[in-house]
């Protein structure tokens, strides 16, 4: 599935391998749009934001430099239709995750994960400490968006939360007919979906749950310096209430890993 009128291809694959169709209304009834950031433009538009480098933050706003910058999103630039979460219109979003500790495997507060910055607001670009003591940055490149149709795992609350729901799911195996190829390298998803080595880092990401649960704000796979082998999984989370807020300080990341 590589957009979102690819319904009908997700149909003829999942009726090939015999899925009935109440199976199969079930998963695209779970569809939720998602946006791949990456630096590949092979389906054109214009740049939405920068892969690594170093972070641009308004006076005041301090840099924990042991944390290193994913991404920075102009939210401006976004598909209006690229995301079911109420995302800003305008300013930028910058994502940062921690590439020294892969076995970090537990949620842990970090108020400088996601920073946002309104429209507008004067910003400078911060320098590595002069003292050796950061990893370098990641070698920037422009990002490119491109809506894509996500689907929940089996371990999703999306799917656990009902019983049929579940049954159908492993039945017929219904996240697989859509043949994703997921573009991580050097980029970063917003909303949608977990994809994850493991469980999902959220257990309630279901689309009907509106009471300021916790939702999937993003997630990147990234490559650790120090341990070669070992890509950490950064998923960014947030519950709605303080989305709709704007309250960015209160996303946690969530980290896993695998070899």
């Amino acid at each position: 599935m590589s957009g979102m009128n690819t319904s009908q291809a997700y149909r003829d694959r999942a009726r090939e391998a015999g899925v009935p169709e109440h199976a199969i209304d079930l998963a695209l009834s779970l569809v939720l749009p998602q946006t791949e950031l990456s630096p590949s433009n092979r389906d054109g538009g214009a740049p939405v934001g920068r892969y690594g480098g170093l972070p641009s933050l308004p006076e005041g706003v301090e840099w924990d430099n042991g944390l290193d910058l994913v991404a920075t999103v102009d939210c401006a630039a976004l598909p209006p239709d690229g995301c079911h979460l109420p995302l800003p219109r305008e300013g930028h979003l910058l994502f940062f995750t921690d590439r020294t500790d892969p076995d970090c495997q537990t949620s842990r507060q970090v108020s400088d994960s996601v920073v946002y910055v309104p429209a507008g607001t004067p910003t400078s670009e911060r320098a590595l400490p002069e003292d050796g003591s950061a990893l370098p940055v990641i070698e920037p490149r422009p990002l490119y968006a491109r809506v894509v149709p996500s689907l929940p795992t089996s371990a999703d609350d999306a799917v656990l939360s009902d019983p049929e729901t579940a049954r159908l799911y492993e039945e017929y195996q219904l996240e697989d007919h859509g043949h994703r190829t997921v573009e991580w390298e050097d980029g970063i998803i917003l909303g949608g979906y977990a994809y994850s080595p493991q469980d999902p880092p959220i257990m309630d990401s279901s689309p009907e749950d509106e009471k300021g649960g916790w939702v999937l704000l993003a997630q990147a796979q990234l490559d650790m310096p120090e341990d070669p082998g070992i890509v950490a999984c950064p998923f960014w989370i947030i519950q709605r209430d303080e989305l709709r807020a704007r309250n960015f300080a209160a996303a946690e990341m969530v980290m896993w890993s695998y070899h």
